[in-house]
């Protein structure tokens, strides 16, 4: 039997809930002069998050802005269709803090919240709160996320630790790497997240490997992605697929 580590309470959700106001108070306090609005659209043959599909294995339209100031602070909504329980969306909210730490690290910091509006209710309790942070240097991006009450009802401590590295093979096409650790608190928590069991571990990995380029204005990236959730739990949403995704920054 895996060994229960108790990673966080409930009170760190309430933690996390604070730090997301104090995110926004703070990063409201830019003037709006100082204040610039990007946006960014994307379309994609599958939403796969940490390894895992939310469209059923079909395509997804995706979207965002961010409201940046000179200081750093950010903020940010993103959203995208999606498939599963009784909500057809999912609407993100971000606030944070991008900088640099010296002449070689750059760090994005922030609290943000999954909304899933008609998704979320007392039986299902999809809507979570996340805090996260991400270091990049060269061409690495290292991150660290973690939620006291994730996803799901029942299912509380998660962290979650990545890798990603970027490598320009020619001009304009860079080859890109992933790989994302996810843990919860036991056995049981994993199993409810997944709907899926039983499984043999309260821990799985996901990874890609794709290339990425730029046409005509727009991005373009093609990629394999897979988790080891097969190994312990059927899974249908988590087995290996490509997945093509044209994007555009404005």
């Amino acid at each position: 039997m895996t060994k229960k580590v108790t990673l966080g309470s409930k009170a760190t959700g309430k933690s996390i809930r604070r730090s997301l106001i104090a995110l926004c108070i703070a990063g409201s306090s830019f003037g709006v002069g100082a204040a610039s609005l990007t946006g960014n659209v994307a379309l994609t043959s599958d939403y796969l998050f940490r390894g895992i599909s939310q469209t059923d294995e079909g395509p997804a339209v995706q979207g965002g802005f961010t409201l940046s100031g000179e200081s750093g602070f950010y903020l940010s909504t993103w959203g995208s269709n999606i498939k599963f329980g009784e909500g057809s969306m999912e609407l993100d909210i971000l606030a944070g803090w991008t900088g640099a730490l010296n002449d070689s690290w750059n760090v994005d910091v922030g609290v943000m919240q999954y909304r899933y509006p008609k998704g979320d209710n007392a039986v299902d309790e999809f809507n979570f709160y996340e805090g996260y942070a991400k270091f990049f240097y060269d061409s690495w991006t290292l991150g660290v996320a973690y939620s006291p009450d994730y996803f799901g009802t029942g299912v509380d401590d998660y962290y979650y630790l990545s890798a990603d590295y970027k490598y320009s093979l020619v001009e304009n096409i860079a080859l890109d790497l992933h790989f994302g650790y996810n843990a919860f608190e036991d056995e049981a928590e994993f199993e409810t997240f997944l709907a899926a069991g039983p499984v043999d571990s309260d821990t799985y990995i996901d990874w890609s490997i794709g290339f990425s380029t730029e046409v005509l204005g727009a991005g373009l990236s093609l990629k394999y992605a897979d988790t080891d959730i097969d190994g312990s739990a059927e899974c249908n949403l988590c087995d290996g697929r490509a997945v093509l995704t044209i994007s555009k920054t404005f």
